[in-house]
């Protein structure tokens, strides 16, 4: 088991719990458009103002995540600028490598031990823990505490989380970091990311852990449910909701759970 941090690590480029994951979900759009998005696009996608979208296009350029560029017509009239993601410090071949790196990893893991779905969770947990910062003795969170810790580790770690409470509380996370591998293997990749959720809310003393994990309900976009803290050791979360064409065929069992 990793060493236990003192403070958990800050991301400055996601956009902070205020902006609730938006950048991140604004990188993960322009690195998944095949074509340069001007800021109307990408606001009408994220649902946000247009003048909020140019402001987050125009950070992300500055701290190098976005290039902007002016739109190429032959037609007559001002041309758009427009927007296209990058990789940050590195080159695209070199991430490309670290995401194959993981997909080897996740495929032998699997292969080898597909019973390992209590293992990967407990790992997770363990790094929920580890990733965390956990409060003094004397702390008192509320939940409204908890929650705010909770989005900002998740916004740190690229998810671009969002909670909501409504009809029941959730976590929807934005962008997948792991998707691919994912798809790949949920039962390795996605129980290693709830015990990770439920780790860390363990370690922020919360009376929630995630009870159900819904996976890509829609394009990169996954829904975590919430619960209250079970009666019994947990040792896996049910997943849900993902079709066998995008995991290879391993839908069908944990369906049924």
């Amino acid at each position: 088991m990793p060493a236990r941090a003192s403070r958990s690590a800050v991301d400055g480029t996601t956009g902070g719990t205020a902006k609730g994951g938006r950048r991140t979900h604004i990188i993960q759009l322009l690195r998944d458009s095949k074509e340069p998005m001007s800021a109307a696009e990408v606001a009408e996608h994220v649902g946000i103002h247009v003048n909020t979208a140019r402001f987050h296009l125009e950070s992300l350029v500055d701290v190098g995540l976005a290039t902007r560029e002016t739109e190429a017509r032959g037609e007559p009239g001002r041309r758009r600028v427009m927007y296209v993601g990058t990789l940050p410090n590195q080159t695209h071949e070199r991430a490309q490598g670290y995401r194959l790196l993981s997909q080897f990893l996740v495929a032998n893991i699997a292969l080898r031990h597909p019973e390992l779905s209590p293992e990967m969770y407990e790992v997770g947990a363990q790094w929920g823990h580890y990733l965390t910062a956990r409060p003094d003795p004397l702390d008192v969170f509320s939940g409204d505490d908890v929650d705010q810790r909770l989005v900002e580790k998740l916004d740190a770690l690229w998810f671009a989380p969002e909670l909501k409470q409504e009809p029941e509380p959730h976590l929807v996370l934005h962008n997948c970091p792991f998707m691919e591998s994912a798809r790949q293997a949920p039962d390795v990749v996605c129980q290693l990311h709830a015990g990770m959720l439920n780790g860390s809310l363990e370690e922020l003393r919360s009376s929630r852990r995630v009870v159900e994990l819904c996976v890509e309900a829609r394009q990169h976009e996954c829904l975590a449910k919430l619960g209250p803290v079970p009666d019994e050791v947990v040792r896996r979360v049910p997943l849900r909701n993902y079709s066998a064409k995008a995991t290879g065929g391993q839908a069908g069992s944990n369906a049924k759970e």
